[in-house]
């Protein structure tokens, strides 16, 4: 059972990253190709669709890694205790519980308040420049955010490196 929860955890990273990348490497650079409105269309759609796939590999991800540190020593009364926290595993562990829960507060804001609202400007014929420029800096830092994600758990699954 533990591998099939680290095989969908990895997953999970896998869609989520590799989304993150493509939108902000492929969908977004192809979507400037076109005029204002195709743009703004063509962005909007690909967040959407992203949006969907992106939140629930996040709830499964928090799942899985829930059950994946129970497996790896962590107790409801060692977590409440702190004595988990104060393993390497546990400090190396609460670092990447720090920067997911960043990342998802940033991606929440991308997706649910600036993103909608650069949609809803665009189809009222609005400005859209200091939206699309606020949200372009959040992908970014959800990003940045994302391969820190990364970064972190290999560190946990790697002996000797945090785990």
């Amino acid at each position: 059972m533990y591998q099939l929860a680290v095989f969908l955890h990895v997953l999970g990273a896998m869609v989520w990253v590799g989304g993150i990348i493509f939108l902000a490497a492929v969908a977004v650079p192809v979507a400037r190709r076109f005029e204002p409105a195709t743009r703004a269309r063509i962005v909007s759609e690909a967040g959407r669709q992203f949006r969907r796939i992106g939140w629930t590999t996040l709830a499964v991800m928090v799942v899985t890694g829930a059950y994946a540190a129970t497996v790896r020593g962590a107790t409801l009364q060692n977590v409440l205790d702190g004595t988990f926290w104060g393993t390497t595993f546990g400090r190396t562990l609460a670092e990447k519980l720090v920067l997911v829960a960043l990342m998802a507060a940033v991606s929440f804001v991308h997706d649910f308040v600036v993103g909608p609202a650069a949609t809803r400007a665009q189809e009222a014929g609005k400005d859209t420049a200091r939206l699309r420029r606020t949200a372009a800096w959040l992908a970014r830092l959800t990003a940045l955010l994302a391969l820190g994600v990364v970064f972190l758990a290999v560190l946990l699954v790697r002996p000797g490196l945090g785990g």
